[in-house]
């Protein structure tokens, strides 16, 4: 028995791991560096500074002694400069200016002596903080005054603020760049799916040649999918066509075999047979039926093999061939046949293919009588803009709006205006919409503008002038 195949190890899991790697070194580099700088901060350097400027300013220290604010502003200026907290005290422990506590720390009394000698007292604060007390000496060499400085939270406050952000980025910057990384691929694979799902079969997602991870691989596998549905759909389109070219012959064989037993049931008629009279009529009436049967069955075809043809030049990228159509005497020829009210004026125009014009108004008027078969129909034509709108109503039933988006669905009929014995196979609402996508166009179902009962077609098509 062969050993069991260990896992194989995500490709995503170490695109996902080698990021975190690096972000994680990124941040050591910061961290470290900024350890530095504190620990540069919490040193003592300051502290040679701040005697030498508290030396040099001795003289500035006494003229301004009976001067706060002037005190004040002269310790606020050595505190910027040198990153400190100062105060200064008489010689009674009494605090004059400065940010300080207000009387002289008790440090200051333990070693009054040496402060009273004019040397300044240099000892660990609080958390081991380098703490200065500065004597202030006048002309005579006596001490008039005590400093107390300080080294300033501040500016550990400052440079934490720096190290925190500058850590932040380094974070942020690798999850950026992974999120970066995985949602510009998703996005674009999510894009892909839904342009195929959309019935885009022949739209491909970009992958490289060597997919790198799982993202990537399950684009090649969405694309060879695509792939697949294209080829089977149209083998299914091509079928289909073929299908219902070839089935249009024998149907015109039976149609003519019905006319001649037509014409001979006719001539039994004539013999004056009045014993067969009955059974003749069934046989008419049977015959007849047939040959509705026969027309239905010949529309349908005619209507896939219309569809198919539409479906397959879509497919192929290519468009009709668009003449300029009267489409007044369109809808005339249309409306004649159906008993319809036309409302059209003369010059309104399209670009199309007249044959498909005719069939899809043709279809629609049929609908809308099957609707109705004693009622009003109406077609009626409009330019607006740079489109022509033609509408066809009835005063049927009409169409629930639930339903007005589903009968355009192939087979689909509305069970109380278009059952099987009223004729309609369901096709036939299915093939406008599709003739009107060919067209540039749109076709949508609504209820009667003018709210009376019944339904009404929208189509809108490009103007011949547009």
């Amino acid at each position: 028995m062969s050993a069991p195949r260990p896992p194989r190890r995500s490709s995503l899991f170490r695109r996902i791991y080698g990021t975190f790697v690096v972000t994680f070194l990124i941040a050591a580099i910061v961290v470290g560096t900024g350890t530095w700088l504190v620990a540069r901060a919490l040193s003592a350097d300051w502290v040679p500074d701040a005697i030498d400027r508290l030396d040099a300013g001795n003289e500035a220290l006494v003229a301004d002694l009976h001067d706060p604010p002037a005190l004040a502003l002269t310790l606020e200026a050595m505190d910027r400069e040198l990153g400190t907290r100062s105060a200064v005290y008489d010689v009674e422990g009494d605090k004059i200016a400065g940010d300080g506590p207000p009387h002289v720390p008790a440090r200051a009394h333990r070693r009054e002596k040496q402060l009273r000698r004019g040397r300044p007292v240099i000892h660990p604060g609080p958390g081991d903080r380098p703490l200065v007390l500065f004597p202030v000496s006048n002309e005579a060499g006596e001490t008039v005054a005590i400093v107390h400085v300080v080294d300033a939270p501040a500016a550990r406050a400052r440079l934490i603020g720096i190290i925190a952000p500058l850590l932040i980025a380094a974070f942020g910057l690798g999850a950026w760049r992974l999120s970066r990384s995985l949602t510009s691929r998703i996005d674009r694979l999510e894009d892909g799916v839904g342009r195929i799902a959309h019935g885009e079969l022949d739209h491909r997602i970009e992958v490289p040649a060597r997919p790198a991870d799982e993202i990537d691989e399950l684009g090649a596998a969405v694309n060879d999918m695509a792939g697949r549905l294209e080829r089977v759909v149209a083998g299914q389109r091509t079928l289909l066509a073929n299908v219902s070219h070839e089935l249009r012959t024998p149907i015109a064989r039976v149609k003519v075999l019905l006319e001649i037993l037509h014409e001979r049931l006719e001539r039994i008629a004539d013999d004056g047979a009045s014993a067969r009279a009955a059974t003749l009529e069934r046989l008419r009436v049977g015959i007849g039926e047939m040959a509705e049967d026969i027309v239905e069955m010949e529309t349908l075809i005619t209507d896939l093999l219309t569809s198919g043809r539409l479906e397959l030049r879509a497919g192929e990228g290519a468009q009709l061939e668009l003449a300029p159509v009267d489409l007044a005497a369109v809808l005339s020829r249309s409306a004649t046949k159906f008993r319809a009210t036309i409302d059209a004026a003369p010059g309104v125009g399209v670009r199309g293919d007249v044959f498909l014009l005719e069939r899809l108004f043709s279809n629609l008027l049929a609908n809308a009588r099957r609707a109705c078969p004693d009622g009003g129909v109406w077609v009626r034509a409009e330019q607006d803009g740079a489109s022509v709108v033609v509408r066809v109503e009835d005063d049927g039933p009409g169409i629930p709006a639930e339903q007005r988006e589903a009968v355009f669905e192939p087979f689909r009929r509305l069970d109380d205006a278009r059952s099987r014995d009223r004729g309609g196979v369901g096709l036939g609402l299915y093939l406008c919409r599709q003739i009107c996508a060919a067209h540039g166009g749109t076709l949508v179902a609504q209820a009667r503008p003018d709210g009376h009962r019944g339904a009404s077609m929208c189509v809108r098509l490009p103007a011949a002038t547009s």
